[in-house]
């Protein structure tokens, strides 16, 4: 029996997958914030976050029924094993500048004969069966994240076993030499850049996804062509809201 990827098949049916970030180990904040959001961004590299943690939210992502992306901390072989065994929707790798890079990715997440990945990850046999490693599909994401990755990123979403690109655009603002706090709309290089990783991974039949803070960056994205959009996280909502209400209770109370 094939265990169906709800998030790999929103994106071959051709919708757009909207997530949020998860940063701080609280499996807790999936359960409450996460309803109605069609994935889960598990962030293991940036988040304070560790390989329990990330189990965890696995785990309350896949009671909630949400999908889930999980970034993990980098493309060694020896790091991509142990967090695609916790058997997420899709594992999403950063830096992958070149083809060299997209071949490590592909070796560590993809079983023979296509990579070297070795088979027996605990949750994936015990939730799916031991035919997990046919039956229940994953995404694999590398990050477009730098200049060179964008120059390679045709190299790179042509190897076979990656399946989307995603536009990192904090780090390209920074090699770029541009201001952090750019919104995406607003600068033609930042701009270019995007659209560029998108073209490609389209002309490859393949998927491209990115960050999306507000409804205008929202819209540029989907008529690029991306399909999955992390449009905040939990640190940005817990900081926001808060402000918000202590705004309020300060006009009414001073």
């Amino acid at each position: 029996m094939t265990h169906s990827n709800l998030l790999i098949d929103n994106l071959n049916e051709g919708h757009v997958a909207l997530g949020l970030a998860y940063t701080f180990p609280a499996a807790g904040i999936i359960e409450a914030m996460l309803p109605g959001w069609d994935f889960v961004w598990i962030d293991g590299q940036h988040g304070q976050l560790s390989y329990e943690s990330c189990l965890h939210a696995v785990h309350a992502a896949a009671a909630a029924g949400v999908e889930t992306v999980l970034r993990i901390p980098g493309h060694e072989t020896g790091i991509i094993g142990p967090f695609a065994d916790l058997w997420p929707s899709a594992i999403m790798v950063p830096m992958v500048n070149s083809d060299d890079d997209a071949a490590a990715v592909v070796d560590g997440l993809r079983f023979p004969p296509l990579g070297v990945r070795s088979y027996g990850g605990r949750r994936g046999v015990d939730v799916y069966g031991r035919g997990v490693h046919v039956e229940r599909p994953l995404l694999a994401i590398a990050q477009i994240e730098t200049l060179e990755a964008v120059d390679n990123a045709e190299a790179i979403i042509n190897r076979d076993g990656i399946d989307m690109l995603f536009f990192g655009p904090d780090d390209m603002k920074l090699r770029m030499g541009i201001d952090i706090n750019t919104p995406l709309t607003e600068h033609p290089q930042l701009r270019r850049a995007m659209e560029q990783t998108a073209e490609v991974a389209l002309a490859a039949g393949k998927f491209c996804g990115t960050v999306t803070i507000g409804a205008a960056a929202a819209r540029m994205a989907v008529d690029m062509g991306y399909r999955l959009l992390a449009g905040g996280g939990d640190s940005h909502f817990i900081r926001t809201c808060s402000a918000q209400r202590l705004a309020e209770l300060r006009g009414e109370t001073t």
